[in-house]
């Protein structure tokens, strides 16, 4: 077993993971391109973090993260506008309610709650349907905090789904993080924030 950084010739194995996580999820049916173009850019950003769960060199989970929250994805997408452009014209002609979708949910805040995104974020955690519930993501996630800390950073921070999702929840509050708030994301999904004190 081993967790490290995801190399760029192994993108095509975190776009299998991430699909086999996250079946019938929105970021998932933009399809392969845009999901290999997205943890590209994260991986090559100088604020982004993408590490593998390895064992026997199998790649058996992935977690995508930045060092700071505050406008990442809308950095990352102006930094690689091109790619982007073209990912966004596909989609234009063949999904114009996703790409809508997309612009939407860039920021994911609170309208109540002065949030000024400075923190590191989780951006993604994905285990192989076959190897979940054996601790994956909690090895990944425990070296992502070592990983932020080492770059400075004091709050790690992620979303997940506010409704019928009471296993992620206990995993996460298991693992330290408390609920920072919750918000709407776009079309209606209900969200929670949430943060953990890194130390």
């Amino acid at each position: 077993m081993e967790v490290k950084k995801i190399e760029k010739k192994e993108l095509a194995k975190v776009v299998n993971v991430h699909k086999d996580s996250f079946r019938g999820f929105f970021l998932t049916e933009l399809g392969d391109h845009f999901l290999s173009l997205y943890y590209d850019c994260v991986q090559i950003d100088e604020k982004g973090l993408l590490l593998g769960y390895y064992d026997e060199g199998e790649l058996l989970g992935f977690c995508a993260a930045t060092t700071l929250s505050k406008g990442f994805n809308k950095r990352l997408i102006r930094k690689n506008l091109f790619q982007f452009s073209l990912v966004g014209l596909r989609l234009l002609f063949t999904r114009i309610p996703s790409l809508v979708r997309l612009a939407k949910n860039l920021s994911k805040k609170s309208t109540t709650i002065n949030d000024t995104g400075e923190y590191a974020e989780l951006l993604s955690i994905g285990i192989s349907a076959k190897k979940q519930g054996l601790g994956i993501g909690k090895k990944l996630l425990i070296q992502l905090e070592k990983e932020i800390e080492l770059k400075g950073c004091t709050k790690l921070s992620l979303t997940t789904d506010y409704s019928n999702n009471d296993k992620a929840l206990g995993f996460y509050k298991g693992m330290g993080y408390e609920i920072y708030y919750d918000f709407i994301a776009f079309p209606n999904r209900k969200m929670y924030r949430m943060i953990k004190k890194i130390n």
